[in-house]
């Protein structure tokens, strides 16, 4: 019986599959059947792709990590190349920017004046925790062991440390029979905090190895999306001392008093760069085209120029934007509206995108298909010669659209296309990895043009005089006839399963 089910099931899942083959075998090159497309990819030229890679790639541009005069400065430049190009702005056609906000830490902000005297930042203290920004100026010190309190012990026994910095030693007394998280310095923190204390105050056993783990740190700001919940949720100051530093105020703890400023929160912003097309008769239908613009800004003092991650990505985007800009121009114009939108904060977590896609300028419900370019400049080391691409996520959500893509290809690129990466239980799970993702987990169709990691990939050396800019032209009109087809096609793509 068990096998005679199995028959059953495959054959039911077998004819359902041929039927749903044969009907996404029906697709066809709908708006690619003359030479007007041609004529303008073959605008997509090289030269071009150079001269704006060789601006927004060069040290001038200081990296563009997201949020920094680098990226502001890129922005800019997109913003005025859009509008040099003709586009109309993106958001409503009444900004080319969409901006998002950022919190930011420059975490080495923390000073400390214990009686009079300035600590020095990791010489004398450091600290740990996501602490709010604060300034508490002569508050009281007061010496609580351990800082320990559970239903056994308390070192809090008659203390009253409302309002004043708690000094404690690190750990406990194996004799307390204590587990790890109970003598954390989450607990300990949480407890002191509960009671009333402005901070806390840990006298570290093994203070210099410590102090320099921690420098790499403190001294790297860092970066999230603004979320007011998160903001919000600081710790009291968590503050780490040696002993010798300990040894300066404990004889006298009832005298001293302890100055603290904490000034690491920044408010900064970020910006995706959108220029639109209106189209035709199918205007409220949208294409969407991206690729993001910043990079990692500074390893070690060297500009990461970020020449294929992802500045070969943003100069295609702007070209295709001028290659249907033309076509426009011409009377020649797409039937559905497409959007050309050059996005941040990629490198700090798909932001850009994500912000774009829980906050979209256009209906998600009429975005058709989202082509995502980043880095197409190089050849991989899994590759000795530079024709091919790898797609990724073609078939995942549209069958139309993986079709399409193998027929655009054969008939006017003639790339070896690449799945590799395509595979679901592939290691690398690049699917993931870059803007397209924000949208196809919207339920929108999407495909990601990539031509692989390299040996300069995240690092200074990723220069512009190692960019293939034949490749990049030949990718760029890939994903030129790829929208232009989809743009011009009576159908709209069907997700797989749908009729």
């Amino acid at each position: 019986m068990k096998y005679l089910v199995t028959l059953l099931l495959f054959t039911v899942f077998s004819c359902s599959l041929t039927k749903k083959n044969s009907k996404v075998a029906e697709v066809k090159l709908e708006a690619l059947s003359d030479s007007i497309a041609e004529v303008y990819a073959s605008s997509i030229l090289k030269e071009g792709l150079y001269k704006d890679l060789s601006i927004l790639a060069s040290d001038e541009y200081e990296g563009r990590e997201t949020a920094r005069p680098g990226q502001k400065k890129a922005a800019k430049y997109i913003l005025e190349r859009f509008k040099e190009i003709g586009v109309d702005p993106g958001a409503e056609k009444e900004s080319f920017l969409q901006t998002f906000a950022i919190d930011a830490k420059n975490a080495s902000n923390v000073f400390i004046e214990v009686n009079g005297v300035k600590w020095n930042l990791f010489d004398d203290f450091y600290y740990k925790g996501n602490i709010k920004d604060v300034e508490h100026t002569g508050a009281e010190l007061v010496y609580a062991g351990f800082g320990i309190e559970n239903e056994n012990h308390t070192d809090y026994t008659n203390l009253n440390v409302k309002g004043k910095y708690v000094l404690i030693k690190e750990g406990a007394p194996d004799s307390f029979g204590l587990q790890n998280e109970q003598i954390g310095w989450r607990r300990k923190v949480k407890t002191a905090k509960n009671k009333g204390a402005l901070g806390l105050i840990t006298i570290k056993k093994n203070y210099t190895e410590e102090a320099e783990r921690m420098e790499g740190f403190i001294e790297n700001p860092n970066m999230q999306m603004h979320n007011p919940g998160i903001r919000g949720a600081g710790l009291i100051p968590n503050i780490y001392i040696s002993n010798s530093t300990a040894n300066t105020i404990l004889s006298k703890i009832s005298e001293s008093k302890i100055s603290i400023k904490v000034d690491i929160q920044e408010e900064l912003t970020s910006d995706n760069v959108l220029g639109y097309i209106e189209g035709k008769d199918l205007k409220e239908e949208l294409i969407v085209i991206t690729a993001h613009y910043d990079h990692l800004g500074y390893d070690n003092g060297e500009v990461c120029n970020g020449a294929d991650d992802d500045g070969s990505g943003t100069v295609s985007v702007m070209a295709l934007a001028e290659a249907f800009q033309k076509a426009k121009n011409d009377g020649n114009g797409p039937r559905r509206s497409i959007l050309f939108m050059t996005v941040s904060g990629e490198e700090k977590g798909l932001w850009g995108s994500k912000y774009y896609a829980d906050n979209p300028v256009y209906s998600l419900e009429k975005t058709v298909v989202d082509l995502n370019i980043d880095m197409i400049g190089r050849r991989d080391d899994e590759h000795d010669y530079d024709n091919y691409i790898y797609l990724i996520g073609a078939d995942r959500i549209s069958m139309d659209l993986h079709l399409i893509s193998e027929m655009v290809n054969k008939k006017y690129i003639n790339y070896d296309i690449d799945y590799t990466y395509n595979d679901r239980t592939d290691p690398n799970q690049f699917y993931y990895r870059s803007d397209h993702y924000n949208f196809a987990k919207k339920g929108i169709p999407v495909i990601f043009y990539f031509s692989g990691v390299h040996k300069d990939y995240h690092k200074p050396t990723d220069d512009v005089d190692k960019i293939n800019f034949d490749k990049v032209q030949k990718t760029a009109r890939m994903v030129f006839y790829t929208a232009w087809e989809i743009a011009n096609r009576d159908q709209r793509l069907r997700m797989n399963g749908i009729d």
